[in-house]
C-alpha cells in the first residue's frame, strides 16, 4: 500500500528583501567607481577596471550599468543626493530661508572630512565644462539645481519680511556656487588651505548682514 507524502516544509525566507543583494551590489559599484573616477578621471579609468576593483566580471558591471556613461551619471546622482540629504534636518525636512544658506555652510564643513568626495566633484567639473563630456548634462543640471534651491530659500526669506526688496537673488546664487567649487580647488591643491567652511561661512555671514530685512 502506498504511504502518504509527507507534507513539504515552507521555504525558510532568507531574511533579505528582494533585491537587497542587488541594491548592495550597486552601491558598491557606485562606491569604487567614485574612488576610481576620483583618482584617474572619467577618461582615465576603464569598465574592466571598476570590475576588476568590484571583484566582479564586466558582463556583470554591464548588467548594473550597461555603458560607462550610465556609470558616470548614477556616480554624479547619487553624490547630489548624499549632499540633498545631508542639509535636510532630521524630521523638519528642508531648512527654510536664511537657515538653508546656513546648512550649506554645514555642508562644506561635512565635505572637509570627505576629500575623496571632493576630488570626484572637482575632476568631474573640470572634465566636463567641455560639452561633448558625458558629464556635461550632469554639471549644467547640478548647478541649475543648486542655484533653484538657494533661490527658493531666498524667496522664502523674502516671504517672512526677512529678504531686502532690491537684494540681486541670481547674483548671490551664482556667487554662492561659485564660492562652493572655488573653495574646493583650493583646499584640494594647498595641504595648508585654512578651513574652507569658515571662509564659506564668512561669505553667508556678509550676504546675510548687507541682504536681510
Amino acid at each position: 500500500m502506498a504511504t502518504a507524502a509527507a507534507p513539504r516544509s515552507p521555504r525558510r525566507s532568507s531574511g533579505r528583501p528582494r533585491g537587497a543583494d542587488s541594491a548592495a551590489r550597486r552601491e558598491e559599484i557606485l562606491a569604487t567607481a567614485a574612488r576610481l573616477f576620483s583618482a584617474e578621471g572619467y577618461r582615465g579609468t576603464s569598465m574592466s577596471a571598476v570590475a576588476r576593483a568590484c571583484g566582479m566580471s564586466q558582463t556583470g558591471l554591464v548588467h548594473h550599468f550597461p555603458t560607462k556613461d550610465d556609470l558616470l551619471q548614477a556616480v554624479m546622482d547619487r553624490r547630489d543626493e548624499i549632499d540633498a540629504a545631508r542639509i535636510q534636518s532630521p524630521g523638519d525636512g528642508r531648512p527654510r530661508g536664511w537657515d538653508y544658506l546656513a546648512g550649506l555652510v554645514d555642508l562644506v564643513r561635512h565635505n572637509q572630512g570627505q576629500p575623496g568626495i571632493v576630488r570626484l566633484f572637482t575632476t568631474m567639473a573640470g572634465e566636463a565644462v567641455d560639452p561633448e563630456h558625458p558629464a556635461n548634462t550632469w554639471l549644467r543640471r547640478h548647478h541649475r539645481s543648486t542655484a533653484e534651491q538657494i533661490r527658493a530659500a531666498l524667496a522664502e526669506a523674502a516671504q517672512d519680511g526677512r529678504l531686502a526688496a532690491d537684494a540681486p537673488v541670481d547674483s548671490i546664487a551664482r556667487c554662492l556656487i561659485a564660492a562652493m567649487d572655488g573653495l574646493q580647488i583650493q583646499w584640494l591643491s594647498d595641504p595648508d588651505h585654512p578651513d574652507m567652511a569658515e571662509d564659506f561661512a564668512a561669505l553667508v555671514d556678509a550676504l546675510r548682514h548687507r541682504w536681510e530685512a
